[in-house]
């Protein structure tokens, strides 16, 4: 549990994230929060890794861990015991799925019954691959990612879900390199593949692969909308999705903010989209905080900023970020704004999804102070300017230069009077019409994109009843 004054929001974020996923988590808050600002201990930590390692199969991990903190010199007898039972349920899992395990490994085999259009479980099943069998193989998998071996986990969940890719009428397999398993083409969507689509997207995000794991984190996206589609023993409640979609955003927070490509567009239409506001509102409004820092970095998706604060006036979470965007751009409290912003430069540097974005996001917020400023002033003195920007005036004043010449302002320095002087900032009809009509443009789209949506879900249910009406 994090104390009172620290901004941490780990104990927040784990509820939601995969207990493996808490281990890069705990290093940091080792490296960083405890070395570097004290707000916790070495053995509060050492308790806490103990802990998520119990329920795993890193059996010596965990009793290394129990030897810092006890200072055992042997084993205890609960982890030989526990070593043992793994040792044994290992042999029993990589027994029963031997069969799969052999022909996955045969790349000749496997490419003739692919050709064959045989690679499928029921043409396995011909070849006495039973399903059971194939279920085995998928609960090893299991197995060694509960091992930690990611990469293994990741290979045999390839050849698992291979079983369930729709292939192309020619017999030419098109499947892309990096895709996860061209997870729009999976033909059966079950509680076992959708669930091995998320098993996917933990091993890639554990292994760093960031351009891989934005594919596999649509294909767990996909899954939930077509499973939320359908209610059923296969399909999801809406409380189930409502739950899916917090933990996919969670999981997000590791893809976005390692993608530099794509991630802070995507944490944004992601988070802004109906359905995942819906649930950061219920389940999760700390997530906000990311979302403000992704709107204040990305200047393409400032347009958001309306929206957010809508949102923020209707949520009680406090937080520097947010508490930063309230005031400069619903109070326009400068003063206060400056003070929130020094605040957040220690709250990103002790968060581990923000750490590496604060030099950035403190320039683009030092850009949205001054924007700000110079919508409501037409001369500003660069001293005072300097305390709402909370830099040294000589440094503030090299900075207004290069924003003015980077960004193409209309604005002067005014050397005499050490004062910035604005020139006229209210846009031309012409440009005003252009946003408007661009404004129109993104909500016909929206609106377009959802009418499509529904239409095609009645489509999908009228055939439904169809095939039910003649027993299909």
């Amino acid at each position: 549990m994090a104390p009172a004054t620290c901004p941490d929001l780990t104990d927040r974020v784990a509820p939601f994230l995969d207990l493996h996923m808490m281990f890069p988590l705990l290093e940091f808050v080792d490296e960083i929060l405890i070395k570097e600002h004290s707000y916790y201990t070495t053995e509060s930590v050492a308790s806490a890794r103990l802990e998520l390692l119990k329920p795993t199969n890193m059996v010596d991990y965990a009793a290394e861990i129990n030897q810092q903190l006890t200072g055992a010199t042997s084993m205890p007898a609960e982890f030989a015991a526990q070593k043992e039972k793994v040792l044994s349920t290992l042999s029993s899992l990589t027994e029963e799925a031997a069969p799969f395990s052999a022909l996955a490994a045969d790349a000749d085999q496997r490419a003739d019954l692919e050709s064959k259009g045989l690679w499928t479980m029921a043409g396995l099943a011909e070849a006495g691959v039973t399903p059971a069998i194939v279920e085995a193989y998928r609960s090893l998998s299991k197995f060694h990612y509960d091992c930690g071996d990611y990469q293994n986990t990741l290979n045999m969940l390839d050849n698992y879900l291979s079983l369930f890719i729709k292939r192309p009428e020619t017999g030419k397999d098109e499947r892309r390199e990096d895709a996860s398993l061209a997870a729009y083409g999976i033909t059966t969507l079950t509680r076992a593949t959708h669930a091995a689509l998320w098993g996917k997207l933990a091993c890639l995000i554990l292994l760093g692969e960031w351009d891989r794991s934005l594919v596999a984190l649509n294909a767990v996206k996909y899954g939930i909308e077509t499973r939320a589609c359908e209610p059923g023993e296969e399909g999801l409640s809406a409380l189930q999705a409502l739950q899916q979609r917090t933990w996919l955003l969670h999981w997000g927070l590791f893809v976005f903010w390692n993608n530099s490509k794509k991630g802070l567009d995507l944490i944004i239409d992601l988070s802004m989209s109906e359905k995942y506001m819906q649930a950061i509102q219920t389940n999760a409004p700390h997530l906000l905080r990311y979302l403000a820092s992704a709107i204040v970095i990305n200047k393409r998706k400032r347009n958001h900023l309306k929206d957010l604060v809508k949102i923020i006036g209707h949520c009680d979470y406090e937080d520097p970020v947010i508490a930063f965007v309230d005031c400069l751009a619903v109070k326009f409290d400068f003063e206060a704004a400056q003070e929130k912003l020094a605040e957040c430069e220690r709250v990103l540097a002790t968060d581990f999804f923000l750490c590496r974005q604060t030099s950035l996001f403190m320039e683009e917020a030092r850009v949205f102070i001054f924007e700000n400023y110079c919508r409501i002033h037409q001369k500003i003195g660069i001293e005072a300017l300097s305390e709402k920007l909370a830099m040294p005036a000589d440094e503030a004043e090299r900075w207004i230069v290069d924003l003015i010449r980077n960004a193409f302002l209309d604005a002067k320095i005014d050397s005499n009077e050490s004062c910035v002087v604005m020139g006229n900032t209210t846009p031309s009809v012409y440009q005003q019409v252009m946003a408007k009509t661009k404004d129109l443009t993104a909500r016909s789209g929206n609106l377009a994109t959802t009418l499509g949506q529904i239409v095609g879900e009645a489509k999908k249910d009228k055939a439904k009843r169809a095939r039910e009406a003649r027993g299909d």
